[in-house]
């Protein structure tokens, strides 16, 4: 399946196959980041540790998984609503949607949900099994699951995955057993430039174009430092010795965060690569706002 987009701008959602039965669903603004995201870098906090030349897009993501049941992972953001729902009808066909998977609620992960149950009405909404905040959200008849619970969608299992780092609270991710897909919500993403060519693309794509280790390791960190607060308080020994229990649990072949280029070939390669990311961010958080550990 080739790359498909439907609407434009700020609804723009482009689909993806990334193996036959697993379809990446993308927002990338194009041509509009430079509206958006030429000041970027510059706007942050010890900004001289960022690629700060660099024109940016940060995009939303959703997954759709297709076995003999289907399953979507997130649902973008309502901006992107008519679009999502045409990219979903397009790979669906006649096939129901099953399940909608939230990740957390917030807008770029949930908030499509009621026009999704509108448009699918059988289809069963998937929270963590924690708290009692979900009828804030109009979720109070989400099945809750636990750590742990798998999913049979006939051909493949999805396994509920306790959330490493989270910036919102009520937090899962994912874990496809069958194609060792990992889906890490808010964690480990890069940046790419529009510009040049590479919004909808996968990481090693990219790779082959120029997008170097050194510049994965800045978007790895700026994005930590951007989503994760708390890191002022982190004890990066036991955050490495977390990362690694992760990849020993989880045979990982494909590795897709919600905001990043998804990571197709290789994963074991980057695991140092996320670790380092998580350390500077760490330290540039304590740089700038003193540390308290």
């Amino acid at each position: 399946m080739t790359t498909l987009v439907f609407g434009e701008g700020l609804e723009r959602v482009a689909v993806r196959a990334i193996t036959p039965g697993i379809y990446w669903i993308t927002h990338c603004l194009g041509d509009l980041a430079k509206d958006y995201y030429t000041h970027y870098f510059a706007s942050l906090p010890n900004a001289e540790a960022y690629s700060g030349h660099r024109v940016v897009d940060y995009p939303f993501s959703a997954f759709l998984i297709r076995g003999q049941r289907t399953m979507l992972i997130d649902t973008i953001a309502p901006r992107q609503q008519a679009s999502l729902l045409q990219a979903l009808e397009h790979i669906l066909g006649e096939q129901p949607l099953d399940y909608i998977f939230i990740s957390h609620v917030e807008l770029p992960h949930a908030g499509n949900t009621p026009a999704l149950q509108r448009r699918y009405p059988a289809a069963r909404v998937l929270a963590i099994d924690e708290g009692e905040q979900y009828a804030l959200h109009a979720l109070e008849n989400a099945r809750l699951v636990a750590v742990g619970e798998v999913i049979d969608l006939g051909g493949y299992a999805l396994e509920i995955v306790d959330a490493l780092f989270v910036d919102h609270g009520l937090s899962q991710w994912a874990y496809e057993r069958t194609t060792g897909f990992l889906f890490t919500a808010d964690w480990a993403h890069n940046l790419h430039e529009p510009a040049r060519g590479e919004c909808f693309l996968f990481l090693d794509e990219m790779e082959a174009q120029g997008y170097s280790r050194q510049l994965h390791l800045d978007d790895l960190k700026v994005n930590a430092w951007y989503q994760f607060p708390w890191l002022k308080w982190s004890d990066t020994e036991r955050m490495t010795q977390a990362i690694d229990q992760l990849f020993q649990t989880y045979d990982v072949k494909i590795l897709a965060p919600s905001h990043g280029n998804i990571i197709r070939q290789n994963v074991p390669h980057y695991v140092s690569l996320l670790k380092e990311g998580m350390k500077q961010a760490v330290a540039m958080y304590q740089e700038v706002h003193g540390d308290s550990q």
